[in-house]
């Protein structure tokens, strides 16, 4: 009898294990999709075309992501975790099979908008399923293992990208294929949800799922289409003016559902608003130099895409380095004081992008992403870690859920306010506009113009980086309001 319990717990154990693994796929993909196709970007913008639409390739993918990521949450509760990540596995493997076939650029970013839909549910049901298999001592160290695996995939996808690239830049998306079926596989044959669990008869908030839509798609349009219409042209002001109805709407619309997709009293809280605050800013902060370094990288300074993939490498080694060493230094100096120190960093390493220029050494480079990458460790990984803290079991969920909706905000609004920045740049100082940037990438501009051109780049890329110190400095201005200490909430 104690040997078939034995064997049986072995199983068990070996089942669970089996669903890490799975869990461990998919929230991999989510995290090296970014800094894989990043890296990708300017050999895709030499094939395809269309430098204006750089931007778009990152924003609408992190748009529709972004979205989402309430949504998922929701369908967790109401048809069990199971069924929503393999749904959510499914869309993003044939978003990412159909962007490998694209043709134009427009095709890429229609498929990149449903390769975002499918990555929205990916990291947050992960979560949770590690919430329902661990307890709370548990978790904590799955915790950890889970930002290593974020911190492995985040440096092998430049690295990976800009081996594939050589190759061919359709297998920078056709290599999630293979591993989003091994992950479904493992789900769906060890994954056994309990039979007795609790079924929340609940209705999705529909109305804030499509006001949030809204507003968020509007003004990334309005900040993208800016350089081409003019700000101040009717289109254009359309965009925020809907932007703004939008986000009146979908916070009155929040603030009266019974099930609420984003619950504002969680926001109420001061360390879950610090936290969410400072991370909305270092997401914006994250997507615009792994967005842009790489362009810097091979459009000015002319170097390969393993070259701009190692670049943006050195940015991920520091952050999980920073994530290991945040949570010791949180129980020894204070919240406050890891989270202030994060901030500096960030804000030198971003000082230090700000003389680039068309003379800088490649690998000169690397030391300074490191910098704004441990930064962004110690604010991410703090900010979490109290806002979980803070409040709790039946609420935690919730709170994890908005602070990484808060990040993915951030990078989808800042990328595209980064985007139109350079733009307008290009527009201004290269005959022709960011379409110059396309022929350069294409190897089709002379050599006495490419030095124009990519003196013209260096400057527009330099009002990027500009704009990233601004928002180090920012995070750092919201970080000083954080705690120094919080007690642990009842669950």
């Amino acid at each position: 009898m104690q040997s078939s319990t034995s064997a049986q717990e072995a199983q068990s154990r070996r089942a669970r294990n089996l669903v890490v693994l799975a869990l461990i796929l998919s929230m991999g993909l989510g995290a090296v999709d970014s800094t894989i196709v990043s890296t990708a970007l300017p050999t895709i913008v030499g094939d395809l075309g269309g430098f204006s639409q750089f931007s778009w390739v990152f924003s609408l993918y992190l748009l529709t992501q972004t979205a989402v990521i309430p949504i998922y949450g929701r369908l967790a509760d109401m048809h069990g975790r199971k069924i929503t990540l393999a749904v959510s596995i499914l869309i993003f493997m044939g978003g990412s099979a159909l962007c490998g076939l694209s043709t134009s650029m427009t095709a890429l970013i229609v498929f990149r908008a449903l390769q975002g839909i499918g990555a929205g549910g990916l990291m947050p049901v992960a979560q949770t399923i590690v919430g329902d298999l661990y307890t709370l001592e548990q978790r904590a160290r799955m915790q950890g293992l889970f930002s290593s695996v974020w911190a492995i995939s985040a440096v092998l996808g430049p690295l990976l990208g800009g081996l594939l690239v050589t190759l061919s830049w359709r297998l920078v998306f056709y290599v999630n294929v293979p591993i989003t079926v091994i992950a479904l596989i493992l789900l769906l044959t060890y994954f056994h949800e309990a039979q007795g669990r609790e079924r929340h008869r609940q209705r999705l908030d529909v109305p804030g799922s499509v006001l949030l839509l809204v507003w968020v798609s509007s003004l990334i349009l309005g900040l993208l289409q800016g350089p081409v219409w003019g700000f101040s042209s009717a289109p254009d002001i359309a965009c925020f003016g809907v932007a703004a109805v939008g986000l009146i709407l979908f916070l009155w619309q929040e603030g009266r559902a019974q099930q609420p997709i984003f619950s504002l009293s969680l926001q109420r809280i001061p360390v879950v608003a610090v936290g969410n605050l400072g991370t909305l800013l270092a997401g914006g902060l994250t997507i615009g130099l792994t967005g842009y370094i790489p362009t810097f990288v091979q459009g000015v300074l002319n170097g390969t895409p393993t070259e701009a993939g190692l670049v943006v490498t050195a940015m991920s080694i520091g952050w999980p380095l920073a994530s290991t060493i945040s949570g010791r230094m949180i129980l020894r100096v204070g919240a406050k004081v890891t989270a202030v120190i994060g901030g500096i960093a960030a804000t030198l390493g971003c000082f230090t992008l700000l003389n680039l220029g068309t003379r800088t050494p490649i690998w000169d480079i690397a030391p300074r992403t490191f910098l704004v990458g441990l930064g962004l460790g110690f604010i991410t990984t703090t900010a979490i870690v109290l806002i979980q803290e803070v409040v709790g079991w039946k609420l935690r969920g919730a709170a994890t859920g908005s602070n990484l909706f808060a990040r993915m905000l951030g990078s989808s609004v800042f990328v595209g306010v980064m985007g139109a920045l350079l733009n307008a740049s290009l527009v201004h100082r290269v005959p022709g506009g960011p379409e110059a940037i396309s022929r350069l990438l294409q190897g089709a501009t002379t050599a006495v113009h490419a030095a124009g051109v990519r003196d013209a780049l260096s400057l527009g890329l330099h009002g990027v980086f500009v704009l990233a110190f601004v928002l180090a400095v920012l995070s750092l201005l919201v970080l000083i309001f954080m705690p120094h200490r919080v007690e642990s909430a009842a669950s």
